[in-house]
């Protein structure tokens, strides 16, 4: 009795795992598959998700090992904060140079320059008025540079 207990639960357990769905496996994200996905077929087959862990990890090492001023092998909170520090800069530099980009000889951006980035082609020339206005602080008609770094969000 004993013994056909024990096999009805074990036969009973397998069938109720039998029947559960299969989990599916994560989606890759797309730059993966365009990556290593040589074969075109949408999934990394084994000897792809190979060449994908090898290249990872070789990117990984040599981004810990550029960081790891004390070559440890593990990126501290200081050395963490300093990609934060430079990660922050390079987004400041990109900021500068399109503000620069927008504003021209004068270093202002002015309404007419301002509705004319691409972004808000096509967007409602009285919602663009209000964004610009949000972003002049000083009501002076333009957009410093100060002014357009501090990019508030709109409501």
């Amino acid at each position: 009795m004993k013994t056909t207990t024990v096999a009805i639960c074990l036969l009973t357990a397998g069938f109720i795992n039998a029947q559960a769905k299969p989990t599916p496996a994560p989606e890759k994200p797309a730059w993966l598959l365009k990556i290593f996905d040589l074969n075109g077929n949408g999934v990394l087959d084994p000897e792809e998700r190979q060449a994908a862990k090898a290249a990872l990890k070789v990117k990984r090492e040599k981004f810990i090992a550029k960081w790891d001023t004390d070559k440890d092998g593990k990126l501290s909170r200081v050395e963490i904060a300093a990609i934060r520090a430079d990660i922050r800069a390079r987004i400041e530099a990109k900021r500068v140079a399109k503000f620069k980009e927008i504003a021209g000889d004068d270093d202002l951006i002015s309404p007419a320059e301002f509705a004319a980035i691409p972004i808000l082609a096509g967007k409602d020339p009285a919602r663009v008025t209000q964004i610009f206005n949000h972003l002049d602080k000083d009501a002076s008609g333009s957009i410093s540079l100060d002014e357009f770094k501090l990019r508030r969000h709109v409501k």
